[in-house]
């Protein structure tokens, strides 16, 4: 038996490559026919029009549309329905939020070669899944506007992106909706230019098993501010949409601050981030972990879902969760 899967995992990929080399034509031709931004067009939009929100998709969301687990967001019909239910709206019933696609949507010959074949794989398999959900009239935003680094050749853009939307939170009081771990802009510069920062937190798995709650208590503090970063996965897809609907300006925000951070950092591959929540990198700190940070404590509004009842944790001993089936290349969720 032993033999068979050496022999399996030896053939795998070839095969693989071979069956989606076949179906990758087709594919492509259906995924042309939809029209992206660039990440620039994006960026630009968002600063021109100043109620503009922004929900996007990546991989692990448009697949959770036909059924995908994400390392920290299980399936859940329920969320599946709304992923869903948002790509087929009209863009007249929410004409204050663009929902965004993957730049690969859009051409993937600025990528490095792992993100390419990524995306090779992705469309040529999956694909066909979500395409009738999407509209070929609709002019989407790119998803990669909050994650212009990593996946890129070319390193001199992601600069110009990060400058950009600090002029997004230039002057302005910003609400940052997170999962416990996450602390987005905490140790790097990315949100100093803001008059002021809150926080509200919430499970950093499963986020969406207490969506209503989450989105009552955000709706009641988000009147208090200029702009509310979400990055909460999926969740935070379905999030920015309905909080936009009532006026609030949201932006989903994603891995912004850790793609940030691998920029400061100059780094290569999806490397750990001291003290945050890098799913990619196969690791959640655990909900226990608190932060240690005089400044970050004081911009904590509320959390929002049950902690766990254990001891709680020291910034000095923190404690790493696995994820599992986390691969280098793999996005997991936008």
């Amino acid at each position: 038996m032993s033999a068979l899967h050496s022999i399996y995992r030896k053939f795998r990929f070839p095969f693989k490559f071979i069956n989606a080399a076949i179906r990758y034509p087709a594919a492509q031709v259906r995924v042309k026919r939809y029209s992206v931004m660039s990440i620039e067009e994006t960026i630009d939009l968002l600063l021109r029009k100043p109620q503009l929100s922004l929900a996007r998709y990546g991989d692990g969301e448009l697949e959770m549309t036909w059924y995908k687990n994400i390392g920290f967001q299980p399936f859940d019909p329920k969320l599946s329905a709304r992923l869903k239910a948002l790509l087929l709206q009209a863009p007249q019933d929410n004409p204050d939020c663009l929902i965004c696609l993957p730049d690969a949507f859009r051409t993937t010959r600025s990528m490095k070669n792992g993100s390419a074949l990524f995306w090779f794989f992705h469309k040529s398999f999956y694909f066909k899944h979500y395409d009738a959900l999407l509209n070929h009239q609709y002019q989407y935003g790119n998803t990669s506007v909050t994650r212009p680094y990593h996946d890129y050749k070319s390193k001199q853009l992601s600069r110009t992106i990060f400058d950009k939307f600090k002029q997004l939170y230039q002057g302005r009081r910003v609400l940052i909706v997170e999962g416990s771990g996450t602390r987005l802009g905490l140790g790097n510069d990315l949100l100093e230019g803001a008059s002021e920062i809150k926080r509200i937190t919430t499970l950093n798995r499963n986020a969406f098993s207490v969506y209503d709650r989450l989105f009552d208590t955000v709706l009641a503090n988000a009147v208090n501010f200029d702009l509310v970063l979400i990055s909460l996965g999926p969740t935070a897809t379905v999030l920015a949409y309905d909080l936009s609907q009532r006026g609030i300006r949201c932006i989903d925000s994603g891995h912004v601050d850790i793609e940030y951070e691998w920029m400061l950092a100059s780094a290569t591959s999806k490397v750990k981030v001291a003290g945050k929540n890098v799913n990619e990198a196969g690791v959640l700190l655990s909900e226990q972990t608190t932060v240690a940070d005089a400044t970050y404590q004081r911009q904590m509004l509320q959390h929002v879902g049950k902690m766990p009842q254990d001891k709680t944790t020291a910034e000095a001993d923190v404690v790493l969760i696995p994820l599992p089936h986390v691969s280098s290349t793999h996005h997991n969720a936008a």
